[in-house]
């Protein structure tokens, strides 16, 4: 039995995912707790699968939690309603056999335990996580939902996580917000609360549009998926008044239809709502519009997309996203399971411009545009914050798996500006204020051959500016020998590592004018030309750059400054 003081607080509450061990000896209780000398909760059995418990201590005391050996706790923590906002959950972590704490100011220790864990780009304490959702920014506060599975480190029974930030890079960590409606894990069936978006109406109210699937048996056939709509509760904490908004699909739509986007439409003065899905048989974003945000109708078909991505894989559209940029519309959209032959590269993201009248969208072009090329970079969810169009990706390929032991898996981008260059083309850059996380910088001149040692490199930015439509090089090193290298050779750039041969991450251009690289922890993100040309690429076995090495076959002097960045989790 391991035990454990809490504070005294009224109103603290305690939250867990706890099982009982398959090989458990029956026992009285697997987790009590006690104030004042008498147990006030007690969970005297649990099934065989994870279970959500919680308790409110309503008397104030001190409580003393103790935990059976002859349980496994993926997640729990604790919070103050009143002030969680401000100090965030103190999570309850097991090592060793003891019990501790782990509140916002042991983040930074625990964020630094892991070589490979990225100190700018936001991951969960521990468990599961993918998309981001529901991005928004209340007030003075940005909030950061998302896809998590608080059982382990795989995918499973979706929740929604919860994050907040005054600077969209140091998050705080709040209570899970929704939870799947049935008890997915007694049924042995996948689903609950998939990816949504967030609404904020005219008097500053938010609520949350999302899909649910409903318990399955099939990742790829044969599920139903629903939409539903919920409000925060009073505390801004949980979701709440939970209700069904659509569970009807249009004829020729196929099981999957998900993800929906809703925005109010002034010109028109209707709501409008966008999902994923697959039509007649192609990827295609439908249309649905309400007059009061609770009850929808199939509009129209947005968007199908060509032919020859059902041809090589692709399900369906996932979590699409439309917005207006400038003067021009934005549809942007990931289809699960493409494949492209050419490159071998799986599910990448895409792009189109074009104009939006009476609910008819019209893209400039047919043509794609790519907005990653190394593609781990997925499920972008992008938000209008007063002032810029913000988004942010889940940092991962469904192609790929996490080859280390950790207590978490799943990252999110760098958050970026999104803007519109002088071609009508997306360009994507750091927010500015990841400036303020500079904790060193250098200039130097590179010339032809260049190496640079790095004495802090687990996260580092690099800037220069070429100007070249010569070759170049730009490798970063690790003293174990392994490296990633990014390299223009007069007609495009790409990515290559070592030791990996799975697909060629490359994107046409005949000049580079300027690049822009962030490594944090393994995590490389690129940007080229203003943004234009953007890749994201996770490695496993560079953690840190000991070196630059600068390969130029122009040869003349190009300024390049290198900046060391401090953790965010501080």
């Amino acid at each position: 039995m391991k035990n454990i003081l809490l504070p005294a607080s009224s109103g603290l509450v305690f939250e867990c995912w706890l099982k009982k061990k398959s090989d458990a000896i029956c026992c009285q209780r697997l987790l009590s707790i006690e104030a004042n000398g008498s147990t006030v909760y007690k969970i005297a059995d649990a099934p065989h699968y994870y279970e959500h418990f919680s308790y409110t201590n309503y008397g104030g005391y001190p409580l003393l939690l103790s935990l059976s050996d002859e349980v496994e706790m993926s997640l729990a923590y604790i919070y103050e309603p009143d002030t969680v906002h401000k100090q965030g959950v103190t999570y309850l972590d097991e090592h060793n056999g003891q019990l501790s704490l782990k509140g916002q100011q042991d983040l930074e220790s625990w964020y630094q335990a892991e070589d490979f864990r990225p100190q700018q780009h936001f991951s969960p304490f521990k468990a599961w996580m993918n998309d981001p959702n529901g991005l928004c920014k209340i007030e003075d506060t940005y909030h950061l939902f998302y896809q998590f599975h608080p059982n382990g480190t795989d995918w499973g029974p979706m929740h929604w996580g919860h994050a907040i930030s005054k600077d969209l890079l140091c998050w705080t960590h709040l209570p899970v917000f929704n939870l799947p409606q049935q008890n997915l894990a007694a049924l042995g069936a996948t689903g609950g609360a998939f990816s949504g978006t967030t609404f904020i109406d005219e008097s500053g109210k938010p609520s949350f549009f999302y899909t649910e699937r409903l318990p399955a048996y099939d990742l790829y056939k044969d599920y139903i998926e629903i939409q539903k709509k919920a409000e925060f509760d009073r505390n801004y904490i949980k979701a709440s008044g939970v209700r069904t908004i659509v569970d009807q699909k249009p004829d020729n739509v196929g099981c999957d239809i998900r993800d929906p986007k809703v925005w109010y439409d002034n010109e028109c003065d209707v709501y409008r709502m966008i999902l994923g899905s697959v039509y007649d048989g192609h990827p295609a974003v439908l249309q649905y519009t309400s007059q009061d945000s609770e009850n929808w109708e199939f509009y129209n078909v947005l968007y199908q997309a060509p032919a020859y991505f059902s041809e090589n894989q692709g399900r369906c559209v996932e979590c699409p996203d439309f917005f207006l940029l400038g003067n021009k519309w934005v549809l942007i959209m990931g289809i699960v399971g493409y494949k492209e032959a050419e490159t071998n590269r799986f599910n990448l993201l895409y792009a189109l411009t074009g104009s939006f009248d009476n609910g008819e969208f019209s893209p400039d072009t047919n043509e794609l545009q790519v907005l990653d090329f190394a593609t781990e970079y997925y499920a972008l969810q992008t938000f209008n914050d007063g002032q810029r169009q913000i988004g942010l990706a889940w940092l991962f390929n469904w192609a790929m798996k996490k080859p280390i032991e950790s207590a978490y898996n799943g990252e999110m981008s760098i958050p970026k500006e999104l803007t519109l260059n002088s071609r009508n083309r997306i360009c994507m850059q750091p927010i500015s204020e990841l400036e303020k996380y500079v904790c060193s910088s250098e200039i130097f001149n590179v010339e032809a051959q260049h190496t640079q040692s790095v004495k802090y490199g687990k996260t580092i930015r690099l800037r220069l500016s070429p100007d070249t439509v010569q070759p170049f090089s730009i490798v970063l090193n690790h003293d174990n020998g392994h490296w990633i290298t990014f390299k223009f050779d007069g007609q495009k750039v790409s990515i290559v590592e070592d030791q990996v041969c799975d697909g060629r991450y490359e994107s046409n251009v005949n000049h580079v004018s300027d690049v822009d690289l962030i490594f944090d922890a393994g995590i490389l993100e690129v940007f080229v030309n203003g943004g234009e040309i953007c890749a994201t690429k996770r490695n496993y076995r560079i953690p840190i750059c000991s070196h630059l090495d600068f390969h130029f076959e122009e040869n003349k002097k190009i300024t390049t400054k290198l900046e060391t960045l401090r953790t965010s989790w501080k």
